[in-house]
């Protein structure tokens, strides 16, 4: 359960949050299942944090720094992040098994080799995300805007894409094994040495893009936009 005196603290804002973990540095912040739901803790020092079951359901974590402490990772295994603002925020480190980031904001969110395998992303906004070397295996992502985002050599195998805005992404040496991209745009991403065997592109808007030197291997491009597309072994 979430510490009394911390989440006291925590309840009167950013600021009066930051001057207690100042003046108690030893502790590590325990919010563990405590109802954040709908607050603005924008600025609030949680590195390190215990958030594990925390209910964050539109919370304004815009900024904050989530990744490891000098002592610890933070915490955030199935904690409820449903369209929480977590716009710039930085995860390096941080556990975030069995979370829910479905329709959150990420928008320019740290996530540089990230554990986000098997995560609920639907409609989440990650576009200018930070991303390579994430594994995001198994991921649901249906119709999550990813324009611009970094994902060089992020693992993508098996990931639900349908309907995703990939645009302009950098997808350099990903693995999309299997990846369900159904009527995704892919317009002017960069999928150059990117993994796509057996990947459903049917559909998909791959107007402008690299596929030099990508691997289609048994992938699906019925009715597939291809015009302008550079690249690939298929010779497009």
């Amino acid at each position: 359960m979430a510490n009394p005196e911390q989440l006291s603290a925590l309840r009167q804002g950013p600021e009066a949050w930051n001057r207690w973990r100042a003046a108690n540095p030893q502790m590590r912040a325990d919010f563990r299942g405590a109802d954040l739901s709908g607050m603005d803790l924008s600025g609030a020092d949680l590195q390190g944090a215990n958030l594990m079951g925390a209910a964050l359901r539109g919370t304004g974590l815009a900024g904050v720094d989530l990744s490891r402490s000098k002592l610890v990772s933070a915490d955030l295994r199935s904690s409820k992040l449903v369209g929480a603002d977590l716009s710039e925020a930085k995860f390096e480190g941080a556990d975030l098994a069995g979370a829910d980031l479905r329709e959150a904001k990420l928008v320019g969110a740290e996530l540089k080799g990230a554990d986000l395998s098997s995560l609920s992303m639907a409609e989440a906004d990650l576009s200018g995300a930070t991303l390579t070397m994430a594994d995001l295996t198994g991921s649901e992502l249906r119709g999550a805007k990813l324009r611009g985002a970094d994902l060089r050599m992020a693992r993508l195998v098996r990931s639900d894409l349908t309907g995703a805005d990939l645009s302009g992404a950098k997808l350099v040496r990903s693995k999309l094994a299997g990846a369900d991209l159904r009527g995704s745009s892919l317009l002017e991403a960069d999928l150059s040495g990117a993994d796509l065997t057996r990947a459903d592109l049917s559909g998909a808007d791959l107007t402008g893009s690299d596929l030099s030197r990508a691997v289609l291997g048994s992938a699906k491009l019925e009715g597939a936009i291809l015009k302008g597309a550079r690249g690939t072994e298929m010779g497009l």
